[in-house]
């Protein structure tokens, strides 16, 4: 019994070291994809620090027109490269729901370990993956970082995994490492990335995983935060003394949530089958779809700025309550749009950021209600664009608890905190009995791997 528990303990130092090499690994990878960003982004628009609204707004119309169909055609020629190069078959970037996929078929039928190159887990698809968001994602595509990040998380820690030859109960741990590592870099939220790793990559919560996760989870952060800095992604008003009306609210507004998750689930599931359709019919390749979908965007960047980017400088806006009612309602609907249309034409991101745009300014729309039902002016708007926030992009992830975590460690607000938990949980059983899953699942039941 002795020898087998040093055996044990002997494995699980390795599976340790493995997590927090690799969360140092995946903390400096998520720090060079954010800088790439910011820099594409510098020189295409003039925007520092995802402040594209602001830039763009300083630009000739023809500048802001033209990014993101130059940047359409880099994506392109990167999507092509890709098939030449035997990456995948169906020219897309990688995401969460790769590694999902990979998780749940590391151990085939036979009991035998299914290398995760065969699942679009290589490096050269990691490396595709990085390019692609970057391209993306720095030309104004209306996306989010953070599923291309998971997707890189986890191509380097099953990296490790194999090459130290571990079972697969181990590598799905590694993967996992990967993903908490890439989801608390880029959002400086340790605390998320371990809980998002087991409510959505792993679907399960095992002792043996959570010290190995938690430990490459903080250390993915400490490393973003000595490059970044440790400051709140958006900085509330005070709700320490928030009225208990308020949270009499978050109920109808969970309602609202679940609503306006079936709808963003069934368009981003649904849209590059449109996008393939769309290009068989014009008889052009799928990876020629970016520069056309680039006008589109480039339209966007004219009419709403606001929708392009990961969008946090108008989410932060929302919370300031610097938009009004029927503004926000526009830009919800805009958004939506242009992130069903950047995911149909394969551009490069993840819908994480997007689902926090959406939610904050819904949420900001029923805040502006509240407001005048009950008089507490700007403050009942404030909180409930962060309760929207959360409640609509844990329904579409299919992630209450993590997304409730992000929605306190980017805000500090625990007030906010408490009733996203109930709105999200509405949201998310309402989501899960109309839709079987969140987007990640209605994506892994439509993909061909």
């Amino acid at each position: 019994m002795s020898r087998y528990s040093r055996r044990n303990l002997v494995s699980e130092s390795k599976v340790w070291l493995a997590a927090l090499i690799c969360g140092i690994l995946v903390g400096l990878a998520m720090s060079g994809l954010r800088a790439a960003i910011f820099s594409v982004e510098f020189v295409g628009f003039g925007a520092q620090d995802e402040r594209i609204t602001s830039a763009i707004t300083q630009l000739h119309p023809l500048r802001a027109l033209l990014i993101p169909v130059i940047g359409g055609f880099v994506v392109s020629f990167l999507l092509w490269l890709g098939l030449k190069l035997g990456i995948r078959g169906d020219p897309r970037i990688g995401g969460i729901r790769d590694v999902i996929y990979a998780r749940r078929h590391v151990l085939d039928r036979r009991g035998r370990t299914t290398p995760l190159v065969s699942m679009h887990m290589s490096i050269k698809d990691g490396i595709q993956t990085f390019l692609l968001a970057v391209a993306s994602l720095g030309s104004g595509a209306s996306a989010g970082r953070e599923g291309p990040a998971v997707h890189i998380g986890a191509v380097l820690s099953g990296f490790f995994a194999h090459k130290l030859k571990f079972t697969p109960a181990q590598i799905r741990a590694l993967l996992g490492c990967g993903a908490a590592a890439a989801v608390a870099s880029s959002f400086n939220a340790p605390l998320a990335g371990l809980l998002f790793a087991h409510e959505v990559v792993l679907g399960r919560y095992r002792t043996s995983d959570i010290g190995p996760i938690a430990v490459a989870s903080v250390s993915g952060a400490l490393i973003t935060r000595a490059i970044f800095g440790d400051n709140a992604v958006f900085t509330p008003p005070d709700f320490s003394h928030a009225p208990v009306i308020f949270f009499l609210g978050t109920p109808f507004l969970g309602l609202i949530a679940a609503g306006m998750a079936i709808v963003m689930v069934r368009a981003f599931v649904v849209a590059p089958a449109v996008g393939s359709r769309f290009a068989d019919k014009i008889r052009i390749p799928h990876w020629m779809l970016p520069p056309l979908a680039g006008v589109v965007i480039g339209v966007f960047a004219l009419a709403y700025p606001q929708v392009l980017g990961v969008g946090y400088e108008a989410t932060a806006t929302s919370i300031a309550t610097g938009y009004s009612a029927a503004f926000m309602l526009i830009l919800a609907i805009a958004k939506l749009a242009a992130t069903t249309l950047c995911i149909g034409a394969r551009f490069g991101g993840g819908v994480f950021s997007s689902s926090i745009f959406i939610g904050a300014m819904i949420g900001g729309v029923f805040g502006a209600i509240m407001a005048a039902l009950t008089g507490h002016g700007d403050l009942a708007q404030s909180f409930f664009t962060l309760v929207g926030m959360g409640a609509i992009s844990g329904a579409v992830l299919g992630a209450p608890i993590s997304t409730t975590l992000i929605v306190f460690e980017l805000t500090g607000s625990y007030e906010t905190s408490a009733a996203v938990l109930i709105s999200v949980s509405m949201a998310t059983v309402i989501v899960q009995a109309t839709l079987g899953g969140g987007v990640f699942e209605k994506q892994l039941r439509t993909d061909r791997f």
